[in-house]
């Protein structure tokens, strides 16, 4: 009797490991197919994308001869340099540690070296913004992890920086997003060092990850479900193997007929998680081993003479409570393939009308206050955003792409 269940059991597992396979694989061809005309995913977001294809498409899936790889591996490098002329030290809240960090590692994904980035030594520059830690728009753990994932995936990382994880371990501000990236972190550490010392913050994290598990399998979210898998897998990748394959499952539910999580930022946490790989891997990636020259960016930007192809819709900001009587409508031209923020930000830039402010989440940007009117906690109004005439958005203003024609309203609701 015990072998037949041994034998139904493993039955399962492969028939299980198929249709994750399957859905990995749609969700790479979705991911894939949502590149803008220049063959980026928009929002600074070509790290994240690139490091996650990297880990979920077997042996890697940047080659030096692909040019359609290429293609994505050259923008990553040219959107860099832009913020390198831009802020040469990095110093500003849409590049400070965190984001840094994630393109540090795409670089190291790509067989990039970030210490001889264009005359750049990028790894200096993370180390300074961490002997700067906290600042007010770098002070929080999660962000830091990021940072210390960077240096840790390039070969650089020492007691000084991984410190401050260790010694806050347990203490999540972000819940389980924060403990799963620090648990990826600190085994990367472990992993890359030998460093002793990590073991018991790893634990740490661990049974916080396990204490938050939901009855279907997962840690909440697909977004926090796939970084909460990412760190059992960098903790130990032959251990625990129900319930990552429980979470994993909870994942597909997440997944749309044509292959999408919900957006980007969503397919770049849940892709490495359904191949059972983490951001601690990326030291692993097969084509990074061999004598392959990186690919370089020495060019600056793009001609901007030639526009490319633009589509057209509308946005309206509407609120009709709470004594406002506010109603706009605007027209918006935009390059093919903007994210619905990338939109708003344009918008505002041509028209005195239309203003708008976010706030950058582990999520993504979430939109708090729309011309000039925010959201109140305390009268318990936010800005919903619809698609006409009364559809809720499933993803946020960075992973929709706006089609031909859309009507996408900002309304000030309740709840």
């Amino acid at each position: 009797m015990k072998i037949f269940y041994a034998v139904l059991f493993t039955l399962v597992s492969v028939q299980c490991k198929s249709v994750i396979d399957k859905a990995r694989e749609n969700g790479i061809k979705w991911l894939l197919k949502a590149r803008n005309a220049e063959s980026g995913w928009g929002m600074r977001s070509e790290a994240e994308a690139i490091t996650a294809l990297q880990l979920a498409d077997g042996d890697g899936w940047y080659g030096p001869n692909n040019q359609d790889t290429v293609a994505s591996v050259k923008e990553m490098n040219l959107v860099l340099l832009t913020a390198i002329r831009h802020y040469p030290s990095f110093d500003t809240a849409a590049w400070y540690g965190g984001k840094l960090g994630q393109f540090i590692n795409g670089l190291v994904s790509t067989c990039q070296n970030p210490t001889k980035f264009n005359g750049n030594n990028l790894i200096k520059l993370l180390m300074n913004q961490m002997n700067n830690f906290p600042k007010y728009y770098f002070n929080q753990n999660f962000a830091y992890s990021w940072a210390v994932l960077a240096l840790c995936n390039s070969g650089a990382i020492n007691e000084t920086y991984y410190k401050r994880l260790v010694d806050g371990a347990g203490n999540y501000a972000f819940g389980v997003d924060e403990a799963a990236i620090s648990v990826t972190a600190l085994s990367c550490v472990r992993d890359q060092t030998g460093a002793a010392d990590v073991t018991s913050a790893i634990n740490t994290g661990i049974q916080y990850i396990l204490s938050n598990i939901k009855p279907d399998g997962s840690f909440g979210n697909q977004y926090t479900t796939g970084l909460a898998v990412q760190a059992l897998y960098a903790d130990d990748k032959s251990s625990r193997n129900q319930i990552k394959e429980k979470a994993q499952l909870s994942l597909l539910t997440h997944q749309q007929r044509d292959g999408s999580f919900g957006g980007v930022t969503a397919a770049n946490q849940v892709l490495p998680a359904l191949a059972g790989k983490s951001y601690a891997d990326l030291g692993d990636i097969k084509i990074c081993q061999k004598a392959t020259p990186p690919v370089t960016t020495t060019q600056g930007p793009p001609s901007t003479t030639t526009t490319p192809p633009q589509l057209a819709f509308t946005i309206q900001a509407v609120a009709n409570i709470e004594g406002h009587n506010e109603k706009e409508s605007y027209h918006v031209n935009v390059p093919i393939g903007s994210s619905l923020y990338v939109s708003m930000d344009i918008l505002q830039k041509r028209v005195s009308n239309f203003s708008f402010k976010a706030k950058d989440t582990s999520l993504g940007h979430y939109i708090t206050e729309v011309n000039g009117i925010s959201e109140d906690p305390v009268k318990r109004t936010y800005w919903q955003i619809l698609k006409a005439p009364n559809t809720p958005l499933q993803v946020g203003v960075d992973g929709y792409i706006p089609k031909p024609r859309d009507i996408i309203i900002f309304r000030l609701s309740k709840y």
